[in-house]
């Protein structure tokens, strides 16, 4: 066993199973009521899954000292002596098994298969992943003090049973680290400004920048709880906003011209793809093909200055110098904002006249919510290996295990009781 003052009582081989019982030495005991001397009033044995040896499936049978006070009138009767180094209070896997499978499912195991692999059911390893992975995020508070930028973004959360309804929740990110912080339960305001709100204000106070994708609540949560933190729009966000702006209107003057949806020969429908490519990346025949189509299917031009307008958004994030990118936003919102623009356009400028400061804050740092979305797109991942998850902190911590990147050393030296 390698403990101090834990001995080895026998061995038992049954087939393939293996039981190795234990017990503690017991020397002058005391009673935690009245500090007299303690009798054993019995001795329970109970048995816990431990690591396979050798690959046979080992379980460890724990005879434990049920103590009791002989002292008349004293207030505690009885108790039992129990020792963390052998198994945490409440957990049927061994402290040993219990830290080697928090291990595996953190690093992207699926409960199942370890619990295969030790011979017991899921939930007897789901419950000690739980439980020591939730002692070690509480732990390993140096993950949460290097950062100086998050990010906030929604992910569904779809409960079982909840027919055509999802529930969405928040993913806090490190966009430094590329980590997550912590995962809330909700995208409400409130909910996720008092989550901030109770962060230690060393903390707060060391973020400087904010990313978000032009959501309004998680915009208020920066402007009440971290004032300090400049809020940058994501560029991604902005400028697949152009794209959808620019794919509006060519619906809109395909519907006008001929009266009905694209189809193949249509020349707005064959030109698509085209118009969402950047125009860097248009070899000689594909923009002379652009061309010739936006002259046959577009006689207003409405398309092609959509399709500037979305050119223009993607030199602004390409401008190095800050005060050159400013004043191009200005002068694109302003041709935006033209009474003779198409509707779509108007709408888009009216966003980005919302969104101007934000959006200009990009060229600060060159921070964006990336990192949250390639977070998020591990945190599916855990989902489909899960198939779904119905209890949220289980979703939770799996989650955190896996893609908020916990210090596992800290994990050794962890004592749950």
């Amino acid at each position: 066993m390698g403990l101090k003052d834990v001995r080895v009582l026998q061995y038992e081989r049954r087939g393939p199973d293996v039981e190795l019982m234990v017990e503690q030495v017991v020397e002058d005991v005391r009673c935690p009521g009245c500090g007299g001397p303690a009798q054993v009033k019995e001795r329970p044995v109970v048995r816990y899954v431990d690591l396979p040896v050798y690959g046979a499936p080992m379980r460890l049978a724990w005879r434990k000292h049920r103590m009791r006070c002989p002292q008349p009138g004293c207030p505690v009767r009885s108790w039992v002596l129990s020792d963390h180094r052998i198994a945490a209070k409440n957990c049927l896997l061994t402290t040993r098994a219990a830290k080697w499978a928090t291990v595996q499912v953190g690093t992207g195991r699926t409960v199942s298969e370890v619990a295969s692999e030790l011979d017991c059911d899921w939930h007897t390893v789901n419950d000690a992943v739980t439980t020591y992975g939730r002692a070690l995020l509480a732990a390993d508070r140096k993950r949460l003090n290097r950062t100086s930028a998050i990010g906030l973004d929604e992910t569904a959360f779809v409960k079982a049973g909840a027919r055509n309804r999802k529930d969405y929740a928040t993913t806090v990110a490190d966009v430094d680290n590329h980590q997550i912080i912590d995962i809330l339960p909700s995208r409400d305001y409130a909910e996720v400004a008092a989550w901030i709100d109770k962060q230690p204000p060393a903390w707060k106070g060391r973020i400087r920048f904010g990313a978000l994708d032009m959501s309004d609540a998680y915009a208020a949560v920066y402007s009440v709880v971290l004032p300090n933190a400049a809020q940058v729009v994501d560029p991604f966000h902005a400028v697949a906003l152009a794209n959808r702006c620019l794919d509006d209107v060519r619906r809109r003057v395909q519907n006008e011209q001929l009266g009905h949806r694209g189809r193949r020969d249509d020349p707005l429908f064959q030109v698509r793809r085209l118009l969402v490519r950047g125009e860097e990346r248009l070899g000689p025949e594909a923009a002379g093909r652009l061309v010739s189509l936006l002259e046959l299917g577009d006689p207003g031009a409405e398309v092609a200055i959509a399709y500037r307008v979305k050119e223009r958004l993607r030199d602004f994030y390409a401008t190095a110098d800050p005060d050159e990118a400013r004043t191009l936003l200005e002068e694109l919102k302003r041709h935006c904002l033209k009474r003779a623009m198409p509707p779509e356009i108007q709408k888009l400028g009216r966003t980005i006249r919302k969104w101007f400061d934000k959006l200009c804050n990009y060229h600060l740092a060159k921070v964006t919510n990336g990192p949250t979305e390639a977070l998020n797109n591990l945190v599916k991942r855990i989902k489909r290996i899960g198939f779904g998850f119905r209890n949220f902190e289980n979703y939770r911590i799996r989650a955190l295990l896996y893609a908020g990147k916990p210090n596992w050393r800290v994990l050794g030296s962890i004592v749950v009781r």
